[in-house]
C-alpha cells in the first residue's frame, strides 16, 4: 500500500509531509523553527480567514478545506544587530535581510551569528534562510576591499 504525500503551503512554500495529522508543532519543524511560544501559527481554510491552532492541536490533513499555514513571530521577538534590538516580523530571514533591517549595505558588509562564545559566518552565504527565534544576536563585519595588481 502507497503512503498519501500530503502538499502543505506554509509562509508561501510548499511543503510535503506523509503525516495525515500534524499540529502546530509540525509546522514549526518544517519551518526549521524550535517548539516554541515566540511564534503565533495560523490556518487558513476555504472562504475564512486565518485562525490560531495551538503547538498541540491536531489537524486532519485528510479533511478538504485548509489552504495554507502562516507562521509569524509575536510582535516581542526581536534581534540583535551589533548591540542594537531590532522588532522582527519575519519568522525566516537571510542575512541580507538582516542587515537591510539593521541599516547595513549587504554589499559593504557581512552577517555573522552570535553563539555564545561561538561565531556563524555568514560572508560566502548571504541569502541562507535563518529561522529567527528571540534573542538572537548577530555582528556585522565590513567586506574588505580586493584589489587586483
Amino acid at each position: 500500500m502507497e503512503n498519501k504525500v500530503f502538499d502543505l503551503t506554509i509562509n508561501g512554500k510548499q511543503y510535503r509531509t506523509e503525516r495525515a495529522i500534524i499540529n502546530g508543532e509540525f509546522v514549526l519543524e518544517l519551518l526549521g523553527l524550535r517548539h516554541s511560544t515566540d511564534y503565533e501559527i495560523l490556518m487558513k481554510l476555504t472562504d475564512r480567514e486565518f485562525e490560531p491552532i495551538e503547538l498541540k492541536e491536531d489537524v486532519d490533513l485528510k479533511k478538504p478545506g485548509i489552504e495554507a499555514f502562516l507562521v509569524k513571530p509575536y510582535h516581542h521577538v526581536s534581534i540583535e544587530v551589533d548591540d542594537e534590538k531590532y522588532p522582527v516580523t519575519e519568522v525566516l530571514m537571510t542575512p541580507k535581510e538582516i542587515m537591510v533591517l539593521a541599516g547595513l549595505d549587504p554589499q559593504k558588509h557581512y552577517l555573522k551569528q552570535i553563539i555564545g562564545h561561538t561565531d556563524i559566518t555568514y560572508k560566502n552565504d548571504p541569502d541562507h534562510v535563518i529561522g529567527i527565534v528571540d534573542c538572537m544576536k548577530f555582528s556585522s563585519c565590513k567586506i574588505a576591499n580586493t584589489t587586483v595588481s
